[in-house]
């Protein structure tokens, strides 16, 4: 018995040997993780404050380059100018300068420059304004150095835009900023090519103003390190930029987060380094399942620890990066503490707000007052949207505050709350609302507000005795200002009109835009129609003043439609319907002018838009046909070319003459398709058919408004294979009239890919005959009213005479339509008359018809 209870001793003996030695290894390797993360921990608080100092001297450095930017565009704005060049550089005008205000004491009061001075080209210091007060005085005696010559080397590298250098004056550091004087863009400002006057801003960094510039980024207690200065040089918080005389040194007080760091943590994580030795140390004494459970334990707390740390990291980088900013309060709301969001979204500083309460932060607004009221006393949680605050900077913003009421430690209650900023949100939505209603480019009512006014207006009670009155206006020549001057330029003609209309409608009705260059005019109470006239012919006279902008003179004019109620229409849409068709009247009788609905006018706009349709269908569906009249050469004896002339197959009215529907093509847009149709046809069969002949087609002036009938014509060409020499464009006279250098450029571009262009109907148009010299035409078509006479009138034969004898002189190739006889082919052919053309040498035909033409005698 005795013998096993020594055994057991010695049992126990070995296994208290077993568990004391791994215990004291843990013990040692606890005290090792311990110290490790107490070194850690500062390293990590030092890394913090080197990290922030980085960052403030960064944003130091951003401060004092923003303030010499700012300083920069001032000087520039006061020295690149015409009346500075006159009367500072050209001579010292102080009343100008001074007495005026030009560059006076409101730079100091306003902009806070406590020296402004003008230096002549010889170094010599001409106008001086000092702390606000005129006093000459030598800017190298004011600062105590001369910076001229470093100023003027700067000047001349930076090719003459204005500079800025920091210099040290008085003990304190001065932005000086120093830019040439010049005339600008001041045109009445004869310039020469000497020496120039420099002008110089001296903007001193005092310690109340280097404190609130160095605020604005957030820096604390900014100052200049003075040489005699305890701090160390060369501290992370220091900033060292050049000056004139040397570097000049920044610091700032340090924000040391890594010190709050390890104020928090270090006895934290001591007191847990002495409670987990002491309960090793008490393990040692219980048993290996002690030992077992104690590391259970251990790694049960090690994991806490983490996950304790990750949600502390987890919510950091959540408050930090998300667009809320987070928020604590006492029970009389009172905010306690904010998140780091706060002062990116709002631009206050924490310290701002802290302790005051959130009623003062949300506008006055007494539904909101009434709902955290009711909160502090029933408790639970309330979301307030749309709460509108100030933010820093005075502006108007929006956010959607969470508050929510909760307890705190002690026992107090208290409140927490998320605030999302919502400001981009309302003011989109306010945007929306707006364009709804108005026109963006105008600022007039658009047509949703402008047919709410209407219908109102017609829904309400009428006397009788008034009528209401709806004006549609269509600018004419409008499309070409956007062509030519671009699309900013006829924004800027629509915002002036709608000023002119305005003021023409005075408080009498509503003008509106109505999309395009359309705009409406209601007048909701019009005692008779010479009101309504009297109003469109001032609307006319406005806008055919001219329109300045962008210094050029631009010229439109208008076309008015009327429609009246009751006596047309009482629907909305029935009077919109009516104007527009009286506009349409309008606009056809010559433009600028104005026209009252008529009830005939909408059978003619219906048949208008029938005649229309079935021209589309027309060309859709193959109803043109094409003939082709020959022309006579009288030098060769011989058909020479044909003139394309198409016709319409109507399926109802028969066969159509081009006077018949080529207006409408013209009016509806339809020509290009139609010309496209016509020059493809005329070249492919004259390619096929007639082989060594030219073809002329003819094109309307309006087309060669187009940008792409260059391009037209040569994909015509390359898919037909015919050679651009053959191919001849007849225009008329008009051609010039329509943006002669537009239609020039086009018909130069034309004429160096070898077409041939032909004055169709000459000496009935309106045009200078300056024309024939500045145009590229190659040959004129004498109208066949000159040619009718020729047989028993010699005055007629005259003219005619004259007429070749000019195109002769301009070296063009001259044609005579219309030769109806053989007495008119015998005198042209003795007036040396070219070509002939008319029913006597052949009418009108098929291609087919002409096959053999080009080996035809007369």
């Amino acid at each position: 018995m005795q013998k096993s209870t020594q055994s057991d001793i010695i049992l126990d003996g070995q296994t208290s040997g077993l568990v004391k030695q791994p215990m004291i290894l843990m013990l040692l390797l606890l005290a090792l993780s311990f110290l490790v993360a107490i070194i850690a921990l500062f390293y990590i608080a030092n890394s913090q404050n080197h990290h922030e100092d980085d960052h403030s001297r960064l944003l130091m450095a951003k401060a004092i380059e923003n303030r010499q930017e700012i300083n920069n565009s001032h000087i520039t704005d006061n020295a690149d100018w015409g009346e500075a060049w006159k009367n500072l550089h050209l001579t010292t005008n102080t009343r100008w300068a001074w007495d005026n205000q030009n560059l006076g004491e409101s730079l100091y009061h306003t902009f806070h420059y406590e020296g402004i001075f003008v230096v002549s080209p010889d170094g010599q210091t001409r106008y001086s304004v000092l702390k606000g007060q005129l006093h000459l005085e030598l800017i190298g005696t004011w600062l105590g150095k001369d910076p001229v010559p470093y100023l003027k080397q700067q000047l001349a590298e930076s090719d003459g835009k204005a500079v800025s250098s920091l210099v040290v004056s008085e003990g304190q550091v001065t932005i000086l900023s120093a830019a040439w004087i010049t005339p600008g863009g001041d045109s009445s400002v004869v310039t020469d090519d000497g020496p120039r006057s420099l002008m110089i801003f001296a903007d001193r960094l005092t310690p109340d103003k280097l404190s609130k510039m160095a605020l604005e980024y957030g820096i604390q207690d900014a100052h200049v390190l003075r040489p005699q200065s305890s701090t160390v040089a060369g501290s992370s918080n220091q900033l060292e930029l050049p000056a004139l005389d040397g570097p000049v040194i920044f610091t700032w007080q340090s924000d040391n987060p890594g010190e709050a760091l390890v104020i928090c943590i270090l006895p934290a994580l001591v007191l847990l380094m002495f409670a987990t030795l002491l309960t090793a140390f008490m393990l040692m004494k219980n048993v290996l399942r002690r030992a077992r459970m104690s590391d259970e334990s251990h790694f049960l707390l090690a994991q806490s620890q983490q996950a304790l740390y990750s949600s502390e990291c987890r919510f950091r980088d959540v408050a930090e990066t998300t667009t809320d900013w987070i928020w604590e309060a006492d029970e009389n709301l009172r905010f306690t503490w904010i998140s780091e969001r706060f002062p990116a979204i709002t631009g206050y500083h924490i310290s701002d707000w802290i302790g005051r309460p959130v009623t003062e932060f949300l506008l006055n607004d007494s539904d909101v007052s009434s709902q955290l009221a009711y909160l502090c006393q029933s408790g639970g949680r309330i979301t307030l949207p749309n709460s509108r605050y100030l933010s820093a900077q005075q502006h108007p913003r929006f956010c959607n505050m969470i508050v929510k009421r909760v307890f705190l430690p002690g026992g107090k209650t208290g409140f927490r709350g998320t605030a999302t900023d919502v400001t981009q949100e309302v003011e989109a939505l306010e945007r929306v609302r707006y364009l709804s209603h108005f026109d963006e480019v105008t600022g007039l009512p658009n047509r949703v507000q402008m047919k709410e006014f209407l219908e109102g207006k017609l829904n309400s009670e009428s006397t009788g005795e008034h009528q209401l009155a709806i004006i549609m206006i269509d600018l004419d020549k409008f499309k070409p200002v956007n062509d030519t001057y671009g699309h900013s330029v006829g924004d800027a003609v629509l915002h002036e009109v709608s000023t002119r209309l305005r003021a023409c409608l005075k408080d009498s009705g509503l003008a509106t835009r109505h999309g395009g260059d359309e705009f409406i005019i209601i007048l909701p109470d019009v005692k008779n129609q010479e009101d309504i006239e009297a109003l469109c012919r001032e609307v006319i006279r406005e806008i055919n003043q001219p329109f300045l902008i962008e210094g050029c003179e631009i010229y439109v004019g208008a076309s008015l439609g009327i429609a009246l109620s009751p006596q047309d229409a009482r629907t909305a849409s029935d009077l919109l319907r009516y104007s527009d068709i009286a506009l349409y009247k309008a606009k056809n009788e010559g433009r600028n002018q104005w026209a009252f609905f008529q009830r005939d006018m909408d059978e003619k706009i219906v048949q208008r838009r029938e005649m229309e349709q079935e021209l589309r269908e027309g060309i859709r569906t193959g109803q043109l046909r094409m003939v082709y009249q020959p022309r006579y050469d009288t030098r060769c004896a011989c058909i020479t070319a044909v003139e394309a002339l198409v016709r319409w197959q109507h399926p109802q009215h028969g066969l159509l003459m081009p006077d018949q529907f080529i207006p409408l093509a013209e009016e509806t847009g339809l020509i290009n398709a139609l010309s496209d149709w016509v020059l493809y046809t005329a070249c492919s069969e004259t390619q096929r058919y007639l082989p060594g002949l030219a073809v002329s087609v003819n094109l309307s002036a309006g087309e060669f408004q187009d940008n792409g009938l260059y391009n037209r014509i040569k994909d015509v060409l390359e898919k037909t294979g015919l050679k651009s020499s053959r191919l001849e464009i007849e225009v008329t006279e008009n051609v010039t009239l329509q943006d002669p250098v537009k239609t020039q450029k086009t018909m130069l571009q034309l004429k160096a890919l070898g077409v041939k262009f032909l004055i169709d109907d000459f000496g009935t148009g309106f045009a200078s005959l300056s024309y024939l010299r500045t145009f590229p035409f190659d040959g004129i078509k004498l109208d066949k009213s000159f040619i009718f006479p020729i047989d028993d009138s010699v005055s007629a034969r005259q003219i005619v005479e004259n007429m070749i004898g000019l195109g002769k002189a301009y070296a063009l190739n001259v044609t005579a339509e219309g030769v109806e006889t053989q007495i008119q082919l015998e005198q042209l052919t003795l007036l040396q008359c070219d070509s002939l053309q008319g029913y006597f040498i052949g009418m009108p035909v098929p291609i087919e018809s002409l096959r053999d033409l080009n080996t035809c005698r007369i």
